[in-house]
């Protein structure tokens, strides 16, 4: 028997390398450690909702609720909350799909269908890649006010849709490439037109990689404050919800700021755990090689 292993009734028990029982519970004590740091601001962020104003002014800050625990404070942070952030979510989620079934469709043609002059086209469809967001942020606002769309939600949704394409059809581009040619001439033969193409076999093979850029996508618009205060500037109320948060937070009671700052994060809670299934589960990364 090795010397690393002992065993005590039928049972191996392995005591040295990165596999033994000790290592294995230093390890286990690390892992929560850092979920603990992790999560400690959004547990004192919670603790923090839950108090009245006279026990948020208390030393120290992390302690529970001393006078009551106010739950009141979510209900008036969805009071003020409920309108932004369901324009918010309305207005993401249909840039988002709409973004990715353009993608899909436009990488599709890239990569399936053979033309004059496609691979210089593509490289120049990338190219604004090289430029980064912020260099764009002055011309394109100047775009948008000369269109007359600046304080309205169209110079908010079309920067969305142009903007996030070039990645977005790069990288589905890239996933496309490890798609099994013979499906698609076996579609073809059984009389498949380019549209079926696209939705009965393009689709279902790039759905994972789809929901992962969709989602981010969606979370980097949900938190985006620059360009949504730029458009509304004049008038936050009308505007997404990052904006419409930060001119109205200060007015309200402590209690009630943390809480409204938990009730904006829990779409990107959700969707965050949406996309974790994607990684977890290998298929995003078992069709992606770049």
């Amino acid at each position: 028997m090795e010397n690393n292993t002992t065993v005590k009734k039928g049972i191996h028990i392995r005591i040295k390398g990165a596999d033994g029982a000790i290592a294995q519970s230093v390890i286990f004590l690390l892992l929560i450690l850092t979920l603990i740091l992790c999560m400690l601001p959004v547990i004192v962020t919670i603790i923090m909702s839950l108090k009245v104003p006279e026990d948020i002014t208390a030393y120290p800050i992390w302690t529970l609720p001393k006078t009551e625990w106010r739950f009141a404070n979510y209900g008036s942070a969805f009071s003020v909350l409920s309108m932004p952030l369901l324009w918010t979510l309305l207005m993401d989620i249909g840039v988002s799909v709409s973004v990715m079934l353009l993608s899909c469709y436009i990488a599709f043609l890239f990569q399936w269908y053979k033309f004059k002059g496609k691979n210089l086209l593509f490289a120049l469809f990338i190219l604004p890649m090289l430029v980064p967001n912020v260099v764009l942020l002055s011309p394109t606002y100047i775009v948008a006010h000369n269109l007359g769309i600046t304080g309205n939600y169209l110079g908010v949704i079309l920067p969305y849709l142009a903007g996030n394409q070039i990645a977005s059809v790069f990288m589905l581009r890239v996933f496309m490439q490890q798609h099994p040619k013979s499906l698609y001439e076996a579609a073809q033969l059984d009389g498949a037109n380019k549209f079926s193409l696209f939705v009965y076999v393009c689709l279902p093979l790039s759905f994972p990689i789809m929901m992962v850029q969709g989602i981010g996508i969606f979370a980097a618009i949900y938190n985006d404050y620059l360009w949504p205060q730029l458009i509304f500037s004049a008038e936050p109320s009308k505007g997404t919800l990052m904006p419409y948060l930060k001119s109205v937070v200060y007015s309200l009671d402590q209690g009630i700021q943390y809480a409204m700052y938990l009730v904006a994060g829990i779409p990107l809670i959700i969707s965050t755990a949406i996309s974790i299934k994607f990684f977890v589960s290998g298929d995003f990364a078992s069709g992606l090689k770049m």
